[in-house]
């Protein structure tokens, strides 16, 4: 085909009618979902926060008369967990904004409202292997469960054995059939 005929056939296309779809919405919000996972994984957690003198976090529980065994170790887990609960809820709103959209297509709604079902699961996933970990003797979990993989990061002083990486893998497969060769066990020095 010549440069010609490409450029001819370019201009035929309807435009209009392609950006104006639902399917162009709905891909174009999947994007924007993926962006902003993308965005919040590759940015640096940020750690300037407004303390009042001392080493306490306004608006965080604090304990009195005791200092924390592991605090750098606590704070990556807190950061962890809010850094994936900010995300999730970005990609909640969006995915509710089109469940709620009364021009949307019923294949869109439905997709959302299917996408909405399966954060709530992997959510609730989440949060039981989390305690089930911790029940294994860690002090601190942080579970994330994504498109069929999951990874997990403990709090450990030293290297994870193997009964400990199987002990995890196993609580993962049970709550979610994610395969072993589908997780991530790691460690928190």
């Amino acid at each position: 085909m010549k440069f010609k005929n490409v450029v001819k056939k370019l201009k035929e296309v309807d435009y209009g009618a392609f950006f104006g779809s639902k399917a162009f919405l709905i891909g174009g919000c999947l994007v924007i979902i993926a962006a902003a996972i993308v965005v919040n994984a590759l940015l640096p957690a940020n750690t300037d926060k407004k303390t009042d003198g001392g080493n306490q976090i306004l608006g965080n529980s604090v304990l009195v008369g005791g200092e924390a065994e592991n605090e750098e170790a606590t704070d990556y887990f807190t950061q962890a967990v809010i850094d994936r609960e900010n995300t999730r809820n970005e990609a909640m709103d969006v995915l509710q904004a089109i469940a709620d959209n009364p021009d949307a297509l019923a294949d869109a709604k439905e997709e959302a409202m299917a996408g909405i079902a399966a954060m709530a699961k992997e959510m609730s996933a989440e949060a039981t292997i989390e305690q089930l970990v911790k029940a294994k003797g860690f002090s601190q979990c942080v579970c994330i469960v994504s498109d069929n993989k999951a990874s997990v990061v403990v709090d450990s002083k030293e290297n994870l054995t193997a009964a400990q990486v199987a002990q995890i893998l196993e609580i993962v497969y049970l709550e979610t059939g994610i395969l072993p060769s589908d997780t991530k066990v790691m460690a928190s020095m």
